[in-house]
C-alpha cells in the first residue's frame, strides 16, 4: 500500500500541492514514479497533503508507505519523532517528472516508511534514468541492497547545522518564489473573482490563493534575487553551499551521524535514513551503506 504526496502527478486525479493555488487543477500526466510502480504491480492507495508546496509541516502521516518531496526537512523531522523512517535518495536518481516543483536544484522524491527495508524496496522499483528530467545521473536502474561490509561512522559538529538551515532557506526560498509565479489565475487552478485588469487579477489570484508560509517565502525570496540582495545574500549562499559539498569527505568513514533537524544531505545531494531520533548520511550513491546500517540495528 502507497500513497502519494499531492504533489505527485497522477492522471486524471487532483494535484494541489496543498495550496488552493491549484484548486480544482487535474492532472493530466502521471508522474514517473506513478508508471513505474504500476509497471512493479504496487497499487497506490490515495494522496496526502503535506502543508502548502512543503512550506508548512502535516498535520499527521499516513500509516502507509509514502512517496514525497521533503526540501524543508519537516517530514524528515517529524517521521523521526513518531517512529517512521525517511529515505531521501541521492538527488538525481529517482525522476521528478511529474512533480510539482519547490526548489528545483533541491527537490527528490523520496520514501516515508515505517520499516527501512520495505523501503529501500520500493526505492529499487522507482529509482533509474529518465530523458524527461535533465538533472539524472545515467544508470538504467539501481539495487538496493544490504552491503556485506559493515559501515565505518563518523560525524559533524552539529554547530554548522544552523548555517546549513540559513543556507537553505535562502536557496529555497529563492527558487520558490520564481516556481510560483506561474500561478497567476490565468492558465489553471484558481482565480479569484471582481477583478479589474491583468495587474488586479494577479494580485487578487495570489493574495487569495497563497497561504501565509508561502507568502512570506515568496516575498523573500524576490527580496533575495534583488539588485540590492543578489550579491550580499544569494551569491554567497551558493558560494556557501559549493564549500559544504567541498568539505564533506567520506575517505575514513562511510557514514555521517546527524540530527534530523540538519539540512546537509538536501543541500548536498547525499542519500539519507532517518530513523530513531538520528540521520544517517552517505556519500552519493552510497544508500547501500544506509541500508547495511539499518540492518545491523535490527534485532
Amino acid at each position: 500500500m502507497v500513497f502519494l504526496d499531492d504533489s505527485i502527478m497522477q492522471e486524471g486525479e487532483p494535484a494541489t500541492a496543498g495550496s488552493k493555488a491549484l484548486q480544482n487543477f487535474i492532472s493530466p500526466i502521471d508522474a514517473t514514479v506513478v508508471v513505474r510502480l504500476r509497471e512493479q504491480g504496487v497499487a497506490i492507495s490515495g494522496r496526502v497533503a503535506l502543508g502548502e508546496f512543503g512550506l508548512e509541516p502535516p498535520e499527521v502521516l499516513p500509516e502507509a508507505t509514502l512517496l514525497c518531496n521533503d526540501v524543508q526537512g519537516h517530514i524528515r523531522r517529524r517521521a523521526s519523532a513518531e517512529g517512521y523512517c525517511y529515505i531521501r535518495p541521492t538527488y538525481g536518481t529517482v525522476s521528478r517528472y511529474g512533480l510539482i516543483p519547490t526548489a528545483a536544484s533541491m527537490d527528490q522524491i523520496g520514501i516515508l516508511c515505517a520499516d527501512a527495508s520495505e523501503g529501500f524496496d520500493l526505492l529499487s522499483k522507482i529509482a533509474g534514468y529518465d530523458e524527461r528530467d535533465g538533472a539524472m545521473h545515467l544508470a538504467e536502474r539501481y539495487e538496493y541492497a544490504k552491503s556485506p561490509d559493515r559501515p565505518k561512522r563518523g560525524g559533524l559538529s552539529p554547530d554548522h547545522a544552523d548555517v546549513y538551515r540559513q543556507v537553505l532557506h535562502i536557496l529555497s526560498f529563492a527558487e520558490l518564489s520564481n516556481n510560483i509565479n506561474r500561478y497567476d489565475g490565468i492558465k489553471f487552478g484558481y482565480r479569484a473573482s471582481g477583478y479589474r485588469g491583468v495587474d488586479d487579477l494577479y494580485t487578487k489570484t495570489r493574495t487569495e490563493s497563497f497561504g501565509l508560509q508561502t507568502k512570506l517565502a515568496a516575498v523573500m525570496g524576490c527580496i533575495l534575487l534583488s539588485q540590492d540582495c543578489y550579491e550580499r545574500y544569494y551569491q554567497k549562499a551558493m558560494r556557501l553551499r559549493r564549500m559544504i559539498a567541498e568539505t564533506v569527505r567520506f575517505d575514513e568513514y562511510d557514514l555521517l551521524v546527524l540530527s534530523p533537524e540538519n539540512p546537509l544531505a538536501v543541500l548536498c545531494g547525499l542519500p539519507s535514513l532517518t530513523a530513531n531520533g538520528v540521520q544517517l548520511v552517505a556519500k552519493a550513491g552510497n544508500e547501500n551503506a544506509l541500508y547495511a546500517a539499518w540492518e545491523e540495528r535490527r534485532p
